[in-house]
């Protein structure tokens, strides 16, 4: 079970949220991130003045807090322009009106609290300017998809129309911060030693908040036409094969390849009946050689690896499967062309019909028992596409006799592993299918 799967009150998310925060409110987070020591709260011993932010009305938009006055400013467009395309620090650089905290202050709170081991005041301090151009593009970023809570009343119809050409302008400021790229590996192979250090100090709600900067920094990274798969594979630990980003963001191509070992026990149903000769690279080549698979290779590892588990929630179990089957038969009618039926016969032939009136000729019988019967014919492509019909029509009409499909007699998973190879063997024939078109 993954620990995303246990529900906790995410009151301690910085996700999505203001970026600099106000002192009350910085505070809230100081103890919702378990900061608090439980002796005393008073924090302004933390609240450093050199990563604080002294900000003036008209270079800070911060709709939820206003100011001193109670009022709140509004912006026109260009206004706003100017706070996205102009470097935020500096803007405000003499201002001596309100002082706000960024959020990632928590995990400089958190070392200078010595809550976490091996990593140092001065080590966090090397990577500020990384902290800081973060936490400003998130704050440009919270702007314009809040825009309607800045812009002035007059220019509020057309509010979602300047959305656009301010994305633009504040990705072209981030792809003109002239980063060293060297420099932001080296930055992101600290927060993921820092990331380390919290998940063994058990500090899961700071973890999960600095995933937030960990992934800003992957998108610094693509804005220097870095592909993804070249970040991730460059985050693979020594001495293993596994992407340490895994952990907090999955990139479904390279995941599939790395877990390539699970679908390996579809290869030598696959060679035989389709009388192939492939490897299970050839198999992942032609998996993953249309994208629109990658969700169902996805639902493919996350129920075997729950198969296998200790802990196990068969109403996730019932879902993982259902997107599963119904997924693909999404991409067989969008694949042919043709009605559900029509198109696995077109996989085939009429044998696939013929077979269909011998298993269940009677329309009283359930899943189980056509199952039953069809799991003593040999071993051919109609037969898992049989496998697959009843399956996919068990699934989208019936709640799921979950001791039965998953487990079955004497815990030997006869149902489900049949059905894991019917859905394999439709996929890698679809997948051929396009190859060939």
């Amino acid at each position: 079970m993954s620990l995303f799967e246990i529900e906790i009150n995410d009151n301690f998310k910085i996700l999505n949220r203001e970026v600099f925060l106000k002192k009350d409110e910085f505070a809230k987070y100081y103890k919702l991130n378990n900061l608090n020591d439980g002796y005393r709260d008073d924090i302004s011993e933390y609240l450093l003045d050199d990563v604080s932010l002294e900000v003036h009305p008209d270079y800070f938009c911060m709709y939820n807090y206003g100011f001193s006055s109670g009022y709140v400013k509004r912006y026109s467009p260009r206004d706003i322009s100017t706070i996205i395309t102009s470097d935020l620090y500096e803007l405000n650089k003499n201002s001596n009106e309100e002082v706000f905290y960024p959020e990632w202050l928590l995990f400089l709170i958190a070392i200078k609290k010595r809550q976490i081991q091996f990593i140092s005041e001065d080590n966090f301090r090397t990577y500020i300017k990384y902290f800081k151009f973060i936490a400003e593009i998130r704050y440009k970023t919270y702007i314009i998809r809040d825009i309607r809570n800045y812009i002035n009343f007059n220019k509020m119809k057309n509010a979602n129309k300047f959305q656009k050409p301010l994305y633009n302008q504040l990705c072209q400021y981030a792809k003109n911060s002239q980063f060293e790229i060297s420099e932001l590996y080296a930055f992101l192979n600290f927060l993921y030693s820092f990331h380390d250090k919290l998940k063994e100090k058990e500090k899961y709600k700071l973890m999960w908040n600095l995933e937030v900067y960990i992934m800003e920094a992957v998108e610094l990274l693509m804005r220097y036409d870095i592909s993804a798969e070249e970040i991730y594979e460059k985050s693979i630990r020594q001495g293993t094969s596994y992407a340490y980003l895994q952990t907090i963001r999955i990139y479904k191509p390279l995941y599939i390849r790395q877990h390539k070992t699970f679908f390996t026990p579809h290869l030598e149903k696959i060679n035989d009946i389709c009388e192939e000769t492939i490897g299970i690279d050839t198999l992942m080549d032609a998996f993953l050689s249309n994208e629109k698979y990658e969700d169902i290779l996805f639902y493919y590892i996350e129920l075997i690896e729950r198969l296998n588990s200790s802990k196990i929630s068969e109403d996730i179990m019932g879902a993982i499967i259902k997107a599963i089957v119904l997924g693909v038969e999404e991409y067989v009618k969008m694949t042919l062309d043709k009605e559900f039926f029509n198109s696995l016969n077109s996989i085939s032939s009429n044998k696939f019909e013929s077979l269909k009136n011998k298993i269940c000729p009677n329309k009283g019988e359930n899943f189980f028992d056509c199952f039953t019967k069809i799991i003593l014919e040999e071993d051919s492509l109609e037969k898992y596409l049989m496998i697959y019909y009843i399956s996919r029509n068990y699934l989208a009409h019936n709640n799921i006799d979950m001791d039965k499909f998953f487990w079955g007699e004497d815990m030997k998973k006869v149902v489900i592993s049949n059905v894991m190879d019917s859905v394999v063997m439709v996929l890698y024939k679809l997948a051929t299918l396009e190859s060939t078109n």
